[in-house]
């Protein structure tokens, strides 16, 4: 029988390591970005400040030369954190369901 120094079953185990780690990058980067958005939203109750958590997630999409709208199979197979509008959407609804001045989409 076949042995594992023989070169096809390694070949097969690297093209099967290769196919289930691209099928679970998915799944990973959902539970990523859920996790990402759970941490914005852990940052704005605790600082209650969603003007300068809008300010510093456009600084950052502008320092960083985010995407900020990736393709939607680009997002969903890689992106691992919220896109920079998700993110900054998140700050304007705090804002607004907390009865605070919804800040601007970008800084002057």
């Amino acid at each position: 029988g076949a042995r594992m120094s023989d070169p096809r079953r390694t070949a097969l185990l690297l093209a099967l390591i290769v196919a289930g780690t691209t099928l679970a990058s998915p799944v990973q980067n959902l539970v990523s970005r859920k996790i990402e958005a759970r941490a914005d939203y852990h940052s704005l109750r605790l600082t209650n400040d969603p003007a300068d958590f809008v300010e510093m997630q456009h600084e950052l999409s502008v320092r960083n030369i985010s995407g900020l709208e990736p393709s939607r199979w680009r997002y969903w197979l890689f992106a691992n954190h919220p896109t920079p509008p998700e993110r900054i959407a998140m700050g304007r609804a705090w804002a607004s369901e907390h009865g605070q001045t919804v800040p601007p989409l970008a800084q002057k």
